[in-house]
């Protein structure tokens, strides 16, 4: 049986870029395209709605900043398809690009790009300045659904919301697939200061709260046997990740974090002597770093 893809992109000042690689998604064969307009300051729904009708448009009203993991959530929740291709608005796909797919994916699996196979896009520079592929997911939908989608929790440029999702699908007894770079024809080219435009935190900041928040909520999944945490766990945690991310650098070369696992009283406190007791299991998520280093200009 065909397999059907739904490919999702999602826009938050990238119309231009857009207008570049909309047209090869659309030309994939069979495909349906959604684009979400996260909040767009160039109006992308009416502006795709007029110039290329083909798309299916879903609209993101109502939002500061850009998340996405969020943009992303809204498209999968539109779309038809049975396979879920995420490809960000500066990604020109190659054509032919889903028959390649359908042909390499296994049934069972998510397709990405290895961190390698796109260094052909930027050699030499720094990972940040570069084009990179990481954010190219193809996802069987029911997978998707499964295990949650994007943590919408995740804030800002880098904070590794990708990352997240594939663990959760591992853990899910979802194989992960490494996908030819070949697939794109290439990247738009564009600097860290329109990449960061619509983010509040500098990238240094969401990075390392990202680092802090995956390394404690994975610890906490597998703990529970879960796929994903309540939002209200995820919120706090997120928090507090974030208050530990703030203290990173000069003098402090390291940031720590404590998650409490759980909490009960002691059962028989008369045999140690006291009326009552708790119990305390904590979990500490700590990241070192050596060798200062010169920041990457934003």
């Amino acid at each position: 049986m065909a397999r059907k893809f739904s490919i999702i992109t999602t826009c938050k000042g990238r119309l231009a870029h857009l207008r570049q690689s909309l047209p090869l998604m659309l030309a994939q064969d069979g495909a349906e395209v959604i684009v979400v307009d996260y909040c767009c300051p160039d109006d992308t729904a009416a502006q795709v709605a007029a110039e290329f009708p083909a798309a299916k448009v879903v609209k993101v009203e109502g939002q500061h900043g850009f998340s996405n993991w969020r943009a992303r959530n809204a498209g999968a929740t539109a779309a038809g398809g049975d396979l879920l291709l995420f490809c960000d608005a500066d990604t020109l796909l190659a054509d032919g690009a889903l028959d390649q797919i359908a042909h390499d994916l296994p049934t069972g699996s998510f397709g990405h790009i290895d961190r390698e196979a796109d260094a052909h896009l930027g050699p030499g520079a720094p990972r940040l300045a570069r084009n990179q592929l990481r954010g190219f997911h193809v996802i069987p939908a029911a997978a998707f659904k499964r295990v949650g989608g994007y943590d919408e929790v995740l804030e800002g440029y880098a904070a590794g919301g990708d990352t997240d999702l594939e663990r959760r699908l591992q853990m899910a007894g979802v194989k992960p697939q490494p996908l030819p770079a070949a697939l794109i024809d290439s990247v738009i080219a564009h600097d860290n200061a329109d990449r960061m435009r619509h983010h509040a935190d500098p990238v240094q900041l969401s990075y390392a709260t990202g680092l802090l928040y995956r390394s404690a909520k994975l610890a906490l999944l597998r703990l529970r046997g879960r796929f994903e945490l309540p939002l209200t766990t995820r919120r706090h945690l997120y928090d507090v990740a974030k208050t530990s991310a703030r203290t990173l650098g000069a003098p402090r070369d390291t940031m720590r974090m404590m998650v409490e696992v759980d909490v009960r009283p002691v059962m028989m406190p008369r045999q140690l002597g006291y009326r009552r007791g708790t119990q305390k299991v904590s979990l500490t998520i700590e990241v070192a770093m050596e060798e200062p280093a010169e920041l990457l200009a934003e």
